[in-house]
């Protein structure tokens, strides 16, 4: 009986180590987070799926948090056609904090989430003509957090360049543009506006009449970012370094176009996942909206008896900064 029971035990306990053990850690000590780090970072297998006909992309956003260490969002934006079921876009997102040791990093998850949005518009057999509007809205179907222990990492490296992030199942993520550091000033029409700089992109594909109203003179793009929160309608942008605009955003997702050309020239030709960044003016040693506004809301928690003078003082110098 004890020889049985041995038997059965020891296989478990094994298995049981296996798993503790199956992920990844720090071969180093923990060293303060890169501020380079922050940044837009599109997993080059994306360009492999669409030259294979597959509409996914995968990237990976990073950025620094007001105690200064840093926090990801990893997302994966699936166009999906059905013969028989809805046609429809699949986002997931897996979010936590990150551990570095001078090059080496650690992505710890803590949270994944899954979202849904049918397309509502006329079939077509290829799925970049699907009509941008035709779209409903985000609705989350899946969504669970993860303890972080010992081993329950990712981990990767950061390239010399500080460019690029290869992780050690070989999958690397390219920088789109600079680091998303500090704060940038933008030209709205007559309007000068500042905000966090925390936003890139990168061209997924062109968009025809079909799939998007034309303006004549002028290409659309659909378009992928770090964040669409601070986009709207004009917002100036640069697509692989010539001169465009924001000209609609949805969630997560945003139609772009080059500035009309001169007559008899002829538009420049831009390539799937080229870069997107905003046309302004960066201050990267300003500390950000957000950061402050977290720094706000961790002083509340910890002393519930914070006057009212005070706290409007603060919400005061927030104001200001824009």
């Amino acid at each position: 009986m004890f020889r049985k029971r041995f038997k059965i035990t020891v296989p478990l306990l094994l298995l049981f180590g296996i798993l503790i053990n199956c992920g990844d850690s720090l071969k180093g000590k923990p060293t303060p987070a890169i501020p380079e780090l922050a940044g837009f970072y599109v997993n080059e297998r994306s360009k492999e799926w669409f030259e294979k006909g597959k509409i996914k992309i995968q990237t990976l956003w990073i950025r620094r948090t007001a105690k200064g260490e840093m926090e990801f969002t990893h997302e994966i934006l699936t166009r999906l056609q059905f013969s028989i079921s809805e046609n429809r876009e699949e986002l997931k997102v897996k979010s936590g904090k990150l551990q570095t040791s001078d090059r080496e990093l650690l992505f710890f998850e803590t949270l994944s989430k899954e979202f849904h949005r049918n397309y509502h518009g006329q079939n077509t057999e290829d799925p970049k003509k699907w009509a941008v509007r035709a779209f409903g809205p985000f609705v989350k179907v899946k969504e669970f957090g993860k303890l972080i222990g010992e081993g329950s990492g990712r981990s990767a490296e950061l390239s010399q360049d500080k460019n690029s992030i290869v992780f050690s199942n070989g999958d690397v993520y390219r920088r789109i543009g600079n680091p998303l550091l500090g704060r940038i000033s933008l030209n709205l029409g007559k309007f000068r506006k500042t905000i966090d700089n925390e936003v890139a992109g990168v061209v997924l594909f062109p968009l025809d009449a079909e799939a998007f109203p034309q303006t004549e003179g002028k290409q659309n793009f659909f378009a992928f970012f770090s964040t669409t929160d601070p986009l709207t309608a004009g917002t100036p942008i640069k697509i692989a370094e010539y001169p465009g605009q924001v000209q609609e955003v949805f969630e997560h997702v945003a139609v772009v176009e080059l500035n009309k050309t001169k007559p008899g020239l002829t538009a420049p030709k831009v390539q799937n996942f080229s870069s997107i960044i905003l046309d302004g003016v960066v201050d990267s040693k300003t500390i950000s909206q957000k950061e402050s506004a977290d720094e706000l809301i961790r002083r509340l928690k910890q002393d519930p008896n914070v006057s009212k003078e005070e706290l409007i003082r603060e919400l005061e110098k927030i104001k200001n900064k824009d």
